[in-house]
């Protein structure tokens, strides 16, 4: 692995020094969620609308701790075989650096695609955005070796406290309870 690693560094300073080519999205699927405490859960990150054919890229996330812990991240290594890391998690400040991916595969990615899949646990509740930034060390190339233009898309999780369907249950049940108390009271009079 240390061994790839410059290979890595050189390919992504050679494809930063060139101009960069036709723009993609890197997008959450699904883009808001509404969970509740305690829930785990997992978001995917694709991209989208990539014209170039894409060797490989990496990327930073943010996100707020005080209402989510990032528990998991899963490269999709079926698209990206060559070289991938699942980056380094620092829950204490919210952020994923460094995830990249690389593919020598004779057919590249392009247009939509896998990357990643993101697995969280909602802590308290609240919201927090989920924003992607560019990773400087592994910027986005093409198999021309040119780097290419990517948007990062935002999405929000918004953590709420869901009541239990036993509780439903229970008021239903006071309910029909109160209705036929009222029922017998009105037949008595």
């Amino acid at each position: 692995m240390k061994a790839l690693l410059p290979l890595v560094a050189a390919a992504a300073l050679l494809s930063g020094s060139l101009g960069a080519q036709a723009a993609g999205s890197l997008v959450f699927t699904p883009t808001g969620s509404t969970v509740s405490p305690g829930s785990s859960f997992a978001v995917q990150v694709r991209g989208s609308g990539f014209s170039d054919n894409v060797v490989g890229g990496g990327l930073n996330l943010s996100f707020d701790p005080g209402v989510l812990a990032l528990t998991g991240v899963s490269v999709d290594t079926g698209v990206w075989e060559f070289a991938s890391s699942n980056g380094l998690v620092d829950n204490a400040l919210g952020t994923l650096s460094d995830v990249y991916f690389n593919s020598f595969k004779a057919v590249l990615p392009t247009g939509d695609f896998a990357v990643a899949s993101l697995q969280f646990t909602a802590l308290a509740i609240g919201s927090s955005a989920l924003q992607m930034s560019a990773s400087a060390s592994f910027p986005f190339a093409n198999d021309v070796a040119e780097a290419v233009a990517v948007s990062f898309q935002p999405a929000n999780v918004t953590v709420t406290a869901v009541p239990e369907p036993q509780r439903w249950a229970l008021f239903a049940a006071g309910l029909g309870v109160l209705g036929a108390l009222v029922r017998h009271r009105v037949a008595c009079s």
